[in-house]
C-alpha cells in the first residue's frame, strides 16, 4: 500500500529529500549534492536526487520499494521550461520514485511553504535568484532565473562578484573599499590581491556555487556597518525588489504575501527588509522559508489527494 509522501528540494548547492506519512508528518530526511541539471548534467542530477531519497528512507528506517510512495514532488533549480521537465520526468520515471510525480521549479516550493493560502510571491536568492508568483485564480508568472551569465541579479554569486570587483579596484587604486579587499583575502586565505586571479579562474574555486559563498561574508560586513558592503547589499535589494514588483504587477496582485527563500535571503534580515521596503508596491505579510522541502511535501500531498 502506498503510504508515503516524498518531497525533494534540489538546488545548485545541495539536494534535500523529505519522507512523510499521508498526513504530512515528516518521518525521514536525507541530503546529497547539487541536482541542478543545467550545471551538473542530467545523470549527476538524478544521482544526487536518488542519493538524497535513499538517505531519507534510511533515516526513516524504511526500504525503498517495500514502502511505496503515493506522490512525489521534485522542486528543482534549473527546471524552467517544458522541455526541462520532459527530460527530467522521463529520467526520473525510470527510477520508479512514486506512483504520482510532479516536477516544478524550486521557487514554487518556497511559495508553497511560505504562503499558506497558496498564492503570493516567492523571491529566492541563493547561488542564483528567481521570483515566482501565483494569483488566487491559479495564474502564475516568474521573473529572473536566467543564470549567472544572463541574470541572477541579487543572488549570492552576484553579490560576491560585485564585492570582488570593488576589492580588485581597490587593489588598483581605482576604488576605496578596504574592508571588502581585506575580507576577500581573509575569506580565501590569500596573501596578496593578485592571488585572486588564480583562485577565481580555477574550475572548482571559480564555480558559481563556490564564489557565491563569499556573499555571506559581504552581508555580515554590511550589517556591521561597512559602507561599501552596504552599497553592494542595497544594489542587490533593488534588483530583488524589482523582481517582486514585476511579478506582483504582471499578476495584478494586491498586497500579496511574500515568501523569502534561499540561503542569502535567509541569512540577512537587513537584505530582506530592504527588498520588502524597496518593492514600490504594497505587500502583505512576509515569511522566511527555512526548509523549502516542506513545500515539496505540501505539493505532493495535494497531488496524492487529487482525484484520479
Amino acid at each position: 500500500m502506498a503510504r508515503l509522501l516524498l518531497g525533494v528540494d534540489g538546488g545548485a548547492t545541495k539536494t534535500r529529500a523529505l519522507l512523510a506519512d499521508l498526513a504530512g508528518r515528516v518521518v525521514g530526511a536525507g541530503t546529497a549534492g547539487s541536482s541542478n541539471y543545467q550545471s551538473v548534467g542530467l545523470e549527476r542530477a538524478v544521482t544526487a536526487i536518488v542519493e538524497a531519497i535513499r538517505a531519507a528512507f534510511a533515516d526513516a528506517r524504511l526500504m525503498p520499494g517495500e514502502d511505496e510512495v503515493a506522490a512525489a514532488c521534485f522542486g528543482l533549480a534549473g527546471v524552467d521550461r517544458p522541455d526541462d521537465r520532459e527530460r527530467l520526468s522521463g529520467r526520473l520515471e525510470r527510477e520508479r520514485l512514486g506512483r504520482r510525480m510532479v516536477i516544478v521549479n524550486d521557487s514554487e516550493l518556497v511559495l508553497a511553504a511560505g504562503c499558506s493560502d497558496g498564492w503570493g510571491v516567492a523571491v529566492i536568492s541563493g547561488t542564483g535568484s528567481i521570483c515566482f508568483g501565483r494569483a488566487p485564480d491559479g495564474r502564475t508568472t516568474r521573473a529572473g532565473g536566467w543564470g549567472y551569465i544572463l541574470g541572477d541579479e541579487g543572488s549570492g554569486f552576484d553579490i560576491a562578484v560585485q564585492a570582488l570587483r570593488l576589492a580588485t579596484r581597490t587593489a588598483d587604486g581605482r576604488a576605496n573599499a578596504p574592508g571588502l579587499l581585506r575580507a576577500a583575502l581573509t575569506f580565501w586565505e590569500l596573501d596578496a590581491p593578485e592571488q585572486l586571479i588564480g583562485l577565481i579562474y580555477q574550475r572548482e574555486a571559480g564555480a558559481p556555487g563556490s564564489v557565491a559563498r563569499f556573499a555571506t561574508r559581504v552581508l555580515e560586513l554590511a550589517e556591521a556597518g561597512d559602507p561599501d558592503a552596504r552599497q553592494v547589499l542595497e544594489r542587490a535589494a533593488d534588483d530583488l525588489a524589482l523582481h517582486v514588483a514585476t511579478v506582483a504587477w504582471r499578476l495584478g496582485l494586491e498586497r500579496p504575501p511574500v515568501a523569502f527563500g534561499g540561503g542569502v535571503l535567509r541569512a540577512s534580515a537587513l537584505l530582506r527588509q530592504a527588498v520588502y521596503e524597496r518593492a514600490g508596491v504594497p505587500l502583505g505579510p512576509a515569511a522566511v522559508v527555512d526548509d523549502p522541502a516542506l513545500g515539496a511535501l505540501a505539493i505532493a500531498r495535494r497531488l496524492a489527494e487529487a482525484p484520479g
